[in-house]
């Protein structure tokens, strides 16, 4: 368990959870995304300095963006399935 607080390669995969969040809520093209593009740079360039403050704080954003947009999220994947059952054949 000593070794994964102190691997840079965990706050890599903290960082790519929350790319994927965030490119399901409409990417990088908004103000927002933005935002969280370069939210993401600095978790990285801490996480590979210091891995634990790292891990720390990219837990706390995922865990954020996970309870604020996880909702919304799961609603939206749902609905997309449901309503793309038919065929026009």
């Amino acid at each position: 368990m000593k070794t994964l607080w102190s691997s840079p390669w965990t706050v890599a995969v903290i960082a790519l959870a929350i790319l994927v969040v965030v490119l399901a809520r409409g990417g990088f093209g908004t103000p927002q995304g933005q935002r969280a593009g370069i939210a993401v740079i600095f978790l990285l360039l801490i996480g590979f300095l210091w891995p634990p403050l790292g891990i720390v704080l990219g837990g706390v954003a995922l865990i954020y963006l996970v309870v604020v947009h996880g909702p919304a999220l799961i609603q939206q994947l749902t609905q997309s399935l449901g309503s793309s059952g038919g065929s026009n054949a």
